[in-house]
């Protein structure tokens, strides 16, 4: 199963709200490694933007990088998933325009969302979560 990593699951991995969330994300995190992932590029900006307010920018770089080093893929926005994006936001106007962007990558590449966020259910994409 292909899986894209959305920010809110950086940013829970980074910072666990509690011991028993940290405990889940680390066995979920485990268990997702086997798997194919993805770092949508706007999630490199989001991630940077406020995990680097709290922990540095440069703290931030090496989270992401040793995702990355761990085998998940930077992923970009290319021409298909532009359009299914567009599309989307056409239907959707009041979802953010990165959740979209997200949800149209996972299309392309066919994988699951791994997020919380509401605005994906809304966008018709699966997503799992830690808990």
């Amino acid at each position: 199963m292909a899986l894209v990593l959305d920010t809110r699951f950086l940013i829970a991995h980074t910072f666990p709200p509690t011991r028993e969330d940290r405990d889940r994300i680390k066995l979920f995190t485990a268990r997702i490694r086997r798997e194919k992932l993805y770092i949508p590029s706007i999630v490199l900006v989001e991630y940077l933007k406020v995990a680097g307010r709290r922990i540095g920018g440069e703290a931030a770089r090496v989270r992401l990088r040793s995702w990355i080093n761990a085998g998940a893929e930077v992923i970009f926005l290319s021409e298909e998933s532009a359009f299914k994006a567009g599309n989307l936001s056409l239907r959707n106007p009041r979802v953010p325009l990165a959740d979209i962007i997200i949800a149209a990558i996972a299309a392309t590449c066919n994988a699951t969302i791994v997020s919380d966020d509401p605005h994906f259910s809304v966008l018709g994409a699966r997503t799992i979560w830690y808990k």
